[in-house]
């Protein structure tokens, strides 16, 4: 635990003593960080962004290869399209779940109700061919606490 009075003033340093004080700050600094596993919207490419802390990996597919981390060895999610497919979260009770496309298929014709009680319909022509979906959008680069 950090104790702002430790070591006391003009005395000896002990290096044990002075390391449990580094560690006891650490573990209150840590506290304010985002938990290990958080993903984080980064701004890679914005200029004079500094380069990514060790804690942090990006979210492009690869195996962890970090032995102080608790995810060494495992896949990285790909949230960033280096596997081609690029996509939007979305809240769940679990994570790691995918679904969606990336187009939207409508069909030849679409029913419409003229009298909006079911009375008569038309149908009416749409388009003959898939449409993106995608709405506006700003590119980050979605980043994992992996330390």
């Amino acid at each position: 635990m950090f104790d702002p009075n430790r070591p006391a003033h003009h005395t000896r340093i002990v290096s044990q003593e002075l390391r449990d004080q580094f560690n006891g700050l650490k573990s209150l600094i840590d506290l304010g960080s985002a938990p290990i596993g958080s993903l984080v919207a980064w701004l890679k490419s914005f200029p004079s962004t500094p380069a990514l802390p060790a804690s942090w990996a990006e979210c492009n597919g690869q195996v962890l290869s970090d032995a102080a981390s608790p995810f060494n060895g495992a896949t990285l999610p790909d949230l960033n399209g280096a596997g081609g497919s690029q996509r939007f979260l979305r809240g769940a009770a679990a994570s790691g779940g995918t679904g969606g496309g990336d187009m939207l298929s409508i069909p030849s014709e679409v029913p419409v109700d003229n009298n909006m009680d079911a009375s008569t319909t038309t149908a009416i022509a749409g388009p003959q061919s898939d449409l993106p979906i995608l709405p506006s959008y700003y590119e980050v680069v979605w980043i994992m606490r992996v330390k």
